[in-house]
């Protein structure tokens, strides 16, 4: 899931103490807190599916909000470790891949997934795409390399290296503006 990072608007709080001191309450206060309230997600605690809205009651309680999992954006990654990633005004558990049509939640969790379909998104935007960076975790864990002539074939160059390597790589391409891709695997 990708959150987004909030900030509380205290200006549009409900003032208890200037409502109790001049003896009037501040309906029109109350009444858009409860309809914000209502018309806000709830959690669907009642489904083991991995649909988000468990993680969303986790994003509501500390004032995150739940996103699409696509963020049209190309920001530097700020922070990865504890399973997830933080870049722009977002934060993500699980692993990421950046294209040039924005960063998705990418649904790998070990280099043993490496496969043509785990990048069946890199392949079809493969012309807008000069190198592919792939963060395969703690260590680097070279791909198969029939996966590897499948990329040059599609005119990619890709290269594989840790997580860590992998972010800080990525984070000088974009600087340079760089037609760059990645996959990169969440690490803790």
């Amino acid at each position: 899931m990708i959150f987004k990072w909030g900030k509380k608007d205290k200006d549009n709080q409900p003032h208890h103490k200037e409502a109790q001191s001049s003896g009037k309450a501040d309906l029109s206060a109350d009444q858009s807190e409860t309809q914000s309230e209502a018309d806000a997600p709830k959690p669907d605690i009642a489904n083991d599916k991995p649909d988000g809205f468990v993680e969303n009651a986790v994003a509501m309680a500390t004032g995150l909000s739940l996103v699409d999992a696509h963020y049209p954006g190309h920001d530097p990654i700020d922070y990865y470790g504890n399973g997830g990633f933080r870049f722009g005004d977002y934060s993500h558990q699980g692993s990421l891949i950046f294209l040039p049509s924005g960063t998705r939640r990418w649904d790998i969790i070990s280099p043993d997934d490496f496969s043509q379909e785990a990048f069946a998104q890199v392949f079809a935007e493969a012309d807008n795409i000069e190198i592919l960076l792939i963060g395969s975790g703690p260590t680097l864990v070279p791909v198969k390399p029939e996966l590897k002539a499948k990329f040059r074939k599609a005119g990619i160059i890709s290269d594989v290296m840790d997580t860590g390597a992998a972010v800080r790589t990525l984070n000088i391409l974009l600087a340079e503006e760089r037609a760059v891709a990645a996959a990169i695997l969440a690490v803790d």
